[in-house]
């Protein structure tokens, strides 16, 4: 009987380990895209301030727009 209840334990824990690493995985694949989209509005914005000799700490706003629209727009399905 005994190694039958090992097989399980062992199982459930394979399964709980695969659901977390598949979490983790779906956590850091989304953080990353936000992230880089973040990060590249920021770098057009910044090079549009710099083309029209606006005050760069402007840049940021740029990305948080941009951010905020595919926030708004982001279907995960």
């Amino acid at each position: 009987m005994e190694p039958k209840n090992e097989n399980v334990v062992t199982g459930v824990l394979a399964h709980l380990m695969r659901f977390f690493a598949d979490l983790f995985k779906s956590v850091a694949e989304s953080l990353l895209v936000v992230v880089g989209t973040f990060i590249f509005a920021t770098t057009v914005s910044a090079g549009m301030l710099w083309f029209h000799e606006w005050p760069l700490f402007l840049a940021p706003v740029g990305g948080f727009i941009v951010l905020g629209v595919m926030l708004i727009f982001w279907y995960d399905a």
